[in-house]
């Protein structure tokens, strides 16, 4: 029982830590809890506010039985003045012991991996991102739903 509450107090420090300066927080489920590699997630970003730079976050909801040890992802996104950014990104799941990695609760974890750093929009509008799994496998099961998180840089 013990460890219950501190696991959810954990989850909770987690989840309002990263609240500051949060300007957009999305999830998208994943049918049947099997993320298949042709299956682009798509988040829209509409961005007010040019004078900042901006933190991109990728977030995995996944079951702690994961068949993997971590997901390799393509996160790309195009900006409100038309460029178009990409980059290939790895998540771990565990680490080299095998111990799971983020925020669990019972047999759900949430894994956080900061994918861009200090981006700075030229012009606001509407910024369009894509994550889509590029792993060999075609289906990857465990993988509940896929996140995004953009908050404002710490300076």
């Amino acid at each position: 029982m013990k460890n219950v509450i501190i696991s959810c107090c954990i989850f909770i420090l987690a989840l309002t830590s990263c609240s500051r300066g949060k300007i957009f927080e999305q999830y998208a489920d994943i049918k049947g809890n099997i993320w298949n590699r042709f299956k682009i997630i798509e988040f829209e970003v509409n961005v007010t506010d040019t004078s900042p730079a901006y933190d991109f976050y990728v977030i995995i909801r996944h079951m702690e039985q994961i068949p993997v040890k971590y997901i390799d992802i393509d996160f790309t996104f195009y900006t409100p003045s038309g460029e178009t950014r990409s980059s290939d990104q790895r998540i771990d799941f565990q680490d080299a012991n095998g111990k799971p990695l983020g925020d669990g609760m019972g047999d759900l974890w949430d894994v956080r991996k900061l994918v861009r750093s200090g981006y700075k929009f030229t012009e606001p509008g509407t910024c369009k991102v894509e994550i889509s799994s590029t792993m060999q496998y075609a289906d990857l099961p465990g993988i509940m739903q896929v996140g995004l998180l953009v908050r404002k840089a710490s300076p």
